[in-house]
C-alpha cells in the first residue's frame, strides 16, 4: 500500500498561528501512519507560504493530483481540513472527485476518515469553520488598507525619485540624483525621443535604475543590501520609462486605489478615475505642473496618432498636417540641401490615382501659424478689453458689490426671523387666551421669512458660481495669452510648441491651411467672445 501525505503553511502567519510547522505535519503523519498502517510506503507533498483558498497556485498539490490521478496512491492523509484547503465549496468539491476516484482520505485532526466513515455534515462543517478565518482575514485587510488610503497615507514603494523616510513613518522624500533623472525624462520626451530611445540613452549615460538608486538609499541608512544588489540591473527598459511618463505623483498628487481586487486569490483591475482618492499637493512635486501638462497632452497625440519617434532629419508637424481633401496624413520628406516639406500621404503612396501632392514647405506653415497665432491672440485681447469695459460700466459686473449687499440682506432677514420668535412668546403671555391664533399668525410669518432666506442664498450661491467662473476664466485666458506671447518670441516652432496648441492643421490646395487649435482653447476663447458680448450689450432690465 503507498499513502501520500501533504503538508501545506500558509503565507499568512496570523492565519495559520494555530498550525504547525511543515516538519510537525510531517512527524504527525508519519506517527500515525506507523500506528495504523506500518507496512505501508509514504510519499510526502508539500506547499509552502500558500495559501489555502486555491488549489492552482500550490505546485505541491498539483504534482498530488496528478499522481493520485495516475494511481500511484490510494490513501491520502493531512493533518486536518485546514491544510487541504480553506475553501468550503472548492474543498469539498475536490474531496468528491477524489473519492469518485477511488482515493480514500484521512484527517488526522478532524478525526475523519472519508469514505470509509462517510461522515458529510461532518465535514462540512469543519469545511465551513477552516473558510471563516480567511474571508474575515481578507476583510480585515482591506479595512485596514481602504482607512489608510481615506486618510492619504502611503502604503507602497515610492516611486522612482523619491523614498519613503525611515524614521517618519509614511513620509516620502525626494531623492536629488533620481528628480534629476526624472527631469531628464520628461526633457528627453518632450523633445521627441519615444520610451525605447530614452531607455537606451539612460542606459548608454549610465543613470541608475530604480532599483540601483533603492540600493544607494538603502546603503545610506545602514542597511543590508546584498540581496538587493544582485537584482539591481543597470538596464533601463521601456516599461520603466511608461511608469515615470504621465505618472501625477511627480507633481504632487496622491493617487490611491488604482486598482481593486475582486475577491480572494482573484485578478486586479484598474478602478475608474471616480472611485480613485486623489489627494492633491501631498507632498513635494519633481515637476511643474506646465512641464508635466505639456508630457500628458504629448502623450495622449501620440497615442492618437501612432508616433514612431524622433527621424534623421525631423520634421515638428508631423502628426499634426492632414490632406484637407482626403483626409490622409502629410507625408514628411526631407533632404540634406533642400528645405523640410510635407506630401499628401495618399499621393506619397498612389501618385495621383490617390489624390494631388498638397506640397507645402515647413518655413509656410511657421510663417502661417505664427500669423494666426498673432490674429488670435490680438482677438482675445481686444474681447478681454471691451469684458473689462463693460463689467467697470454695468451694475451687473460688480459682482463682489452686488454679494455684499445680498449678504447684509440675509443677515437682516435672519434677525427680523429671530425677533418674530422672540415676539411671538411675548404675544402668548400678554394673550394667553389667544395661543392658537397667535401661533397661526407668527407661522405664516415665519414661513415667509424661511422662502426670503432661501431666495436670498439661491442667490447668492448663484452670483458666487458666477464670480468663480469668471475668475477662472481670467485665469485660463492668462494663460494662454502668455502661451501664445512665448511662442510668437521663438522662430522656428518645435513639436512641444505645436502640441500645447495645436490638435491638427488642414492642408489643402494652394498651401491653403485650416489651423484647428486643441478644444480647450478654443472652447475657451469661445467662452471669452461670448461674455464680452454678452456684457457689451445693453440691459433692458436696467
Amino acid at each position: 500500500m503507498e499513502i501520500a501525505g501533504y503538508c501545506r503553511i500558509s503565507v499568512d502567519e496570523e492565519l495559520d498561528q494555530e498550525n504547525t510547522s511543515i516538519e510537525n505535519q510531517k512527524m504527525m503523519i508519519a506517527d500515525f501512519i506507523r500506528q495504523h498502517f506500518p507496512e505501508a510506503g509514504l510519499t510526502f507533498f508539500e506547499d509552502r507560504d500558500r495559501s489555502g483558498y486555491t488549489f492552482e497556485q500550490r505546485e505541491g498539490y498539483q504534482k498530488l493530483r496528478a499522481a493520485l490521478h495516475a494511481g500511484l496512491f490510494s490513501i491520502l492523509i493531512v493533518k486536518d481540513f485546514s491544510r487541504f484547503s480553506r475553501r468550503n465549496s472548492l474543498g469539498l468539491y475536490e474531496l468528491e472527485v477524489l473519492r469518485d476516484e477511488g482515493i480514500r482520505i484521512i484527517s488526522i485532526g478532524d478525526n475523519v476518515d472519508y469514505p470509509t466513515h462517510d461522515d458529510w455534515l461532518s465535514i462540512q462543517f469543519r469545511f465551513l469553520m477552516n473558510e471563516m478565518p480567511v474571508t474575515d482575514t481578507s476583510k480585515k485587510v482591506r479595512a485596514v488598507i481602504q482607512a489608510r488610503q481615506s486618510k492619504g497615507e502611503w502604503i507602497c514603494n515610492a516611486p522612482y525619485g523619491y523614498y519613503l523616510h525611515p524614521v517618519h513613518k509614511g513620509e516620502i522624500c525626494v531623492d536629488q540624483e533620481g528628480a534629476d533623472v526624472v527631469r531628464l525624462i520628461y526633457r528627453l520626451y518632450l523633445d521627441g525621443m519615444g520610451y525605447k530611445r530614452i531607455a537606451e540613452y539612460l542606459t548608454g549615460k549610465g543613470y541608475p535604475t530604480g532599483l540601483q538608486l533603492m540600493v544607494k538609499q538603502r546603503l545610506a541608512q545602514g542597511k543590508d543590501v546584498s540581496k538587493l544588489q544582485a537584482r539591481a540591473s543597470p538596464v533601463w527598459n521601456s516599461n520603466s520609462v511608461a511608469k515615470i511618463i504621465g505618472n501625477d505623483f511627480y507633481i504632487g498628487t496622491l493617487r490611491q486605489g488604482l486598482w481593486k481586487r475582486q475577491g480572494i486569490n482573484k485578478m486586479d483591475r484598474r478602478t475608474e478615475k471616480a472611485e480613485q482618492i486623489v489627494f492633491e499637493n501631498h507632498h513635494a512635486s519633481i515637476l511643474s505642473r506646465e512641464i508635466f501638462s505639456e508630457a500628458l497632452t504629448q502623450l495622449k497625440h501620440r497615442t492618437r496618432t501612432n508616433y514612431r519617434g524622433v527621424k534623421k532629419y525631423p520634421h515638428a508637424y508631423t502628426g499634426f498636417l492632414y490632406c484637407a481633401d482626403c483626409g490622409s496624413p502629410m507625408f514628411a520628406v526631407s533632404y540634406p540641401n533642400r528645405p523640410a516639406g510635407y506630401l499628401c500621404g495618399a499621393y506619397h503612396r498612389r501618385g495621383l490615382k490617390g489624390c494631388t501632392s498638397h506640397h507645402i514647405h515647413e518655413r509656410e506653415i511657421d510663417e502661417s501659424v505664427r500669423n494666426y497665432i498673432q490674429t488670435v491672440r490680438d482677438g482675445m485681447k481686444e474681447a478681454l478689453a471691451q469684458l473689462d469695459e463693460a463689467r467697470g460700466k454695468t451694475r451687473e459686473g460688480k459682482l463682489s458689490q452686488r454679494l455684499r449687499d445680498l449678504r447684509v440682506r440675509y443677515e437682516q432677514t435672519r434677525q427680523e426671523l429671530q425677533e418674530s420668535t422672540r415676539e411671538r412668546i411675548r404675544q402668548i403671555v400678554r394673550f394667553p387666551d389667544r395661543e392658537n391664533d397667535i401661533h397661526a399668525m407668527f407661522d405664516r410669518l415665519e414661513q415667509e421669512y424661511h422662502e426670503r432666506l432661501a431666495i436670498l442664498k439661491q442667490q447668492e450661491m448663484l452670483l458666487t458660481n458666477e464670480a468663480e467662473q469668471r475668475a477662472g476664466l481670467q485665469e485660463n485666458i492668462n494663460r494662454v495669452l502668455a502661451t501664445f506671447h512665448k511662442l510668437l518670441d521663438k522662430k522656428p516652432f518645435d513639436r512641444q510648441d505645436i502640441a500645447s496648441i495645436i490638435d491638427r492643421i488642414l492642408v489643402g490646395q494652394d498651401r491653403l491651411l485650416i489651423i484647428e487649435l486643441k478644444s480647450d482653447i478654443t472652447e475657451l476663447i469661445g467662452m471669452l467672445h461670448e461674455t464680452a458680448s454678452e456684457q457689451a450689450a445693453p440691459n433692458p432690465h436696467a
